[in-house]
């Protein structure tokens, strides 16, 4: 028989867990009567940060009246949101906003679709 030529342990393939990430984009409207949006907005990329994500961007649109109400209020504050998050946190990270009482809606958008 053949000698073996290396020992079994260094015939395993170590393997890294390669980390896949997607580019999105976010609009979260808040509600129109908080004082400080700058500080909502802030607890917000704080929470996609805490999910892995790398936040590029935030851009605070402002006030803006709505087209219909939405649960009763007439306007809202619109922030824009670019960032970079593995796509099996998305459902989480929409779980946590929807939990978030000053929040009255978001969307996520994957800007790498074509």
């Amino acid at each position: 028989m053949f000698p073996c030529l290396f020992r079994r342990e260094e015939a395993r393939v170590q393997r890294e867990e390669v980390k896949y990430v997607r580019s999105y984009e976010m609009v979260v409207i808040f509600k129109a009567d908080i004082e400080d949006h700058k500080t909502v907005s802030e607890e917000i990329a704080e929470i996609v940060r805490g999910l892995g994500a790398e936040v590029e961007k935030v851009d605070l649109w402002g006030k803006k009246r709505f087209a219909y109400p939405i649960e009763k209020e007439l306007e809202g504050f619109y922030t824009l949101y670019t960032f970079k998050l593995d796509p099996a946190q998305v459902k989480e990270m929409e779980r946590l906003l929807s939990l978030k009482p000053s929040v009255v809606r978001h969307m996520v958008v994957n800007l790498e679709e074509k």
